[in-house]
């Protein structure tokens, strides 16, 4: 029997977990979590959480059926999706979007659209200051007046919070069993082999490799319930979100780190790489992260590189590294995280940038990118961009440790970063920890 400590008050949590919990609470009860357009985003790098209820205004690029469609390069980029966005949101209200990768990649889900860009109706925010919310956003008076009656009914129905969290994470052999591989272990393990012997030539090289997941879900297991298990568990993650892309299909994630912020003039960039097992001891992880050779080679090839991509965009194409390989700790694995800054050159915004991404989990150098996006699934949304904007603020998330529901079915990717020193069973431990979280908050929701 699964161990659990339960929290039945305000006063037995944390200032974090009170605000989270009210916001998943407005949520649920607004109705809303299964309207198109709707979402929770909860931005834990700045320590808020934004809820949008309807859809003001909706950009949606393309369906894949449709794919392509009129492409504009500039500088080697392919800008017109975003120019196209550029064009149609209002500039002056807040924004949440969703972008799949797969828009530059030869496997897509026909079905999915490549980009979502959603301006809501109303706007909620919660926060350590505000854990029970205030409006940061409304379309019009009329709007103002609904969502003062939404707080206020928040406000007279508050209830105990009660948080459930497993003392321990169950077994990956246990939480995965009702999933199924799109390849076997073999076929993963044999990929592996191919791009580490690939990178023998290649001393300062890394490729991001990934596999797919997918299991039938019941159609009466609440999804934001799928959602709220996973991310209340889930430590020092970033950004969690969940957003209602249309009334069966629900994207949902915990990302460990941004792509990019925008915070003022400044640019903020999280490089998380390195991987071990968490609840191991801080012993355990200084071993296997701090002091060891391969995990830090890796960590300072992606400062490197993502400084790189960044810089342009910065005053004297510069970025600071301000803190250096601290230990991020989520729920089944703990990462090594940095985090670099830059002053913004004037006027460059999340259009400038969001073009030079992708693909964003690639392969240096870029002839093995074939080896590295050698996975011939689609990736939907995993791997691509979350995030969230308004005035003052940008924040784009890697999209990882999330999901896709589609009807019955949901939908998981899971990748790592491969050097020529690394070794393929260690790879394929490696991604049963990363995706062993999701997984056991499925296996949560559908035993209860």
């Amino acid at each position: 029997m699964q161990e659990y400590e339960i929290l039945n008050d305000l006063s037995a949590i944390t200032a974090h977990e009170t605000y989270f919990e009210m916001a998943c609470h407005f949520f649920r009860r607004s109705g809303f979590t299964s309207s198109p357009g709707s979402y929770l985003i909860h931005n834990k790098n700045r320590r808020f959480v934004k809820v949008g209820i309807g859809e003001g205004r909706r950009v949606s690029l393309p369906l894949a059926a449709q794919w392509p469609f009129d492409l504009i390069a500039k500088d080697g980029q392919d800008v017109a999706l975003f120019d196209v966005v550029r064009a149609s949101v209002d500039s002056e209200a807040p924004c949440f979007f969703l972008v799949s990768p797969d828009f530059k990649r030869a496997f897509c889900d026909v079905r999915l659209p490549f980009a979502v860009f959603v301006q809501p109706q109303l706007e909620f925010r919660f926060s350590v200051e505000k854990p029970h919310g205030e409006i940061s956003y409304t379309l019009d008076v009329s709007g103002m007046r609904e969502a003062q009656q939404m707080l206020s009914e928040l406000v007279d129905n508050i209830v105990p919070l009660s948080t459930a969290t497993p003392l321990t994470p169950l077994l990956f052999a246990k939480a995965s069993a009702d999933w199924k591989r799109v390849e076997s272990d073999a076929a993963f393990l044999e990929r592996l082999e191919v791009g580490i012997l690939a990178l023998q030539d290649h001393p300062n090289g890394k490729m991001t490799m990934m596999r797919s997941f997918f299991r039938a879900i019941p159609k009466e297991i609440d999804r934001f319930d799928i959602f709220q298990q996973h991310a209340r568990n889930n430590g020092e993650y970033a950004c969690s979100h969940f957003f209602c892309i249309d009334e069966t299909t629900f994207s949902f994630g915990c990302s460990p780190e941004n792509t990019f912020e925008i915070i003022g003039g400044d640019l903020h960039v999280d490089i998380v790489a390195s991987t071990c097992k968490a609840g191991q001891g801080e012993a355990f992880e200084r071993r296997e992260l701090i002091d060891n050779p391969k995990q830090q080679k890796e960590h300072l090839a992606t400062i490197e590189s993502r400084s790189a991509r960044y810089e342009p965009f910065c005053d004297a194409q510069r970025m600071r590294l301000i803190m250096p390989m601290q230990i991020k700790r989520l729920r089944n694995v703990c990462h090594l995280h940095s985090l670099v800054v830059g002053t913004l050159r004037p006027q460059i915004t999340f259009f400038d940038i969001a073009p030079t991404l992708f693909p964003i989990m690639g392969a240096n150098p870029t002839d093995l990118l074939p080896l590295s996006d050698s996975d011939r699934s689609p990736h939907r949304f995993y791997g691509g961009i979350i995030g969230h904007w308004e005035k003052g603020y940008t924040g784009s998330f890697l999209n990882l440790r999330n999901a896709l529901v589609q009807g019955d079915t949901i939908h998981a990717k899971v990748g790592m970063g491969v050097l020529r020193e690394s070794d393929a069973a260690s790879e394929l431990a490696e991604t049963e920890d990363k995706i062993s979280g999701l997984m056991e908050a499925v296996f949560q929701c559908c035993q209860a």
